[in-house]
């Protein structure tokens, strides 16, 4: 009994130095979280920072470099290209995957075979490839059939880069979709489009925003493509960066940093209020 009870006694004295599953967890989120945001903080840190390097140390607070912004026409340009890249190619990118998704699912549930996976994998496989071998293969098919490189070259990239993301998005709520309702709404006289729109459409249109707006925050982020394709009118606001950057580091490109991920948080928010999935 003596023995037993002294292994108790170390047992308890082990429990008691060694954390808990729900410590660990704390530490390694909180750790987590640090390593992804302390970098962006920084950067909004930094654009009110009224050093003129840019960086540390800090010497005060200022509003200058947002006023500096707001009188520079080659930032707005640029912008405003951005913006209207971003939403151009999220419209056509949700257009083509919202029928092929559905099209595809309706496949698969009617058991038409493997050949359909290897050609839902043919879709995706952009995600897969190196972007820079997409902008190489976009450069020359580009030039071989006579698309000057400008605003249409850069969205035809834009387009194929952000489609699989947005298909896979709609794709997976489209398959979670109950089949049954679909047929109830056929059996009831509503044809296929009817059925589409007024049935399954309003079911999954949470997923099908949520692929538009994840199309536009890849597209406004995308360099590679841009670069390899874009024309001397299509300068968008990454290829600014980069021009700027690598010329010096000034305190405008925090900013435009602070100013964009204020943005993408914006998104972020309006995307969870507005999916009634999430409470």
């Amino acid at each position: 009994m003596a023995r037993k009870s002294a292994i108790g006694t170390l047992g308890d004295t082990v429990d008691a130095r060694v954390p808990s599953d729900l410590d660990v967890t704390r530490w390694l989120a909180g750790f987590t979280i640090a390593f992804l945001y302390v970098p962006m903080a920084l950067v909004i840190v930094m654009s009110f920072n009224a050093n003129d390097l840019g960086f540390f140390p800090l010497t005060g607070f200022t509003l200058e470099w947002y006023r500096d912004l707001a009188a520079d026409a080659e930032f707005w340009s640029a912008l405003w290209l951005s913006v209207r890249l971003m939403v151009a190619s999220a419209v056509v990118a949700t257009l083509l995957a919202l029928p092929a998704a559905y099209g595809f699912s309706r496949l698969e549930a009617n058991d038409a075979g493997d050949w359909i996976r290897w050609l839902i994998g043919s879709l995706l496989l952009p995600m897969f490839i190196p972007v820079i071998f997409i902008g190489i293969a976009l450069l020359l098919y580009l030039s071989v059939i006579g698309i000057d490189f400008g605003f249409l070259s850069v969205l035809v990239g834009h387009v194929i880069y952000v489609f699989p993301y947005t298909f896979l998005i709609i794709y997976a709520a489209v398959r979670s979709f109950p089949p049954a309702i679909t047929e109830a709404g056929r059996d009831l006289g509503a044809t296929r489009a009817e059925t589409f729109v007024l049935v399954v459409l309003p079911q999954i249109f949470p997923s099908v925003v949520s692929g538009f707006i994840f199309a536009m925050l890849l597209s406004l982020n995308e360099f590679i493509i841009t670069f390899m394709v874009s024309g001397p009118d299509t300068f968008t606001m990454p290829l600014l960066i980069f021009d700027r950057l690598r010329r010096h580091l000034t305190p405008e490109m925090n900013a435009i940093g602070a100013m964009l991920l204020l943005s993408g948080l914006l998104v972020a928010v309006f995307a969870a209020r507005f999916d009634p999935r999430i409470d």
